[in-house]
């Protein structure tokens, strides 16, 4: 029987996240995991992705890692920048850092009311956090 080798994924980086989104809902979390690493091979939100499957697994280090590994590929990806600073948040660290991180997505996202409203309510959270542990 002939072997078959695939050269080129016929998938799309927008395809691997919506089946990665998928088999994430289904509690199918290594097959969401592979479809989001083959996403981020060209697209920043697969490690964005990755990003908040380790958050919602409460797996913060692993969540900081793809956050970073997202605003390193694409610098304007406004919602790796809150998610990372929604991490420091959770953890109660960083948050000098995590309210500069926020800044950072408002300014990207500046012309996008909905998301700056989002990015909006981190700094304040952020802020309440900061006069509680100081």
């Amino acid at each position: 029987m002939p072997s078959i080798a695939v050269l080129h994924d016929p998938l799309t980086p927008q395809e691997h996240l919506q089946l990665g989104l998928s088999y994430e809902k289904k509690g199918l979390i290594e097959d969401a995991i592979k479809h989001y690493e083959e996403a981020s091979k060209e697209d920043a939100k697969g490690f964005l992705f990755l990003g908040n499957l380790y958050l919602n697994k409460n797996n913060y280090d692993k969540s900081e890692e793809y956050y970073k590994k997202a605003i390193r590929k694409n610098d304007k990806l406004a919602d790796a920048y809150n998610n990372l600073a929604w991490v420091y948040c959770l953890q109660r660290k960083n948050l000098d850092e995590a309210e500069e991180l926020v800044k950072k997505a408002i300014e990207i996202e500046k012309n996008n009311a909905d998301k700056v409203k989002i990015y909006e309510d981190t700094i304040e959270k952020i802020q309440k956090l900061k006069v509680q542990y100081e």
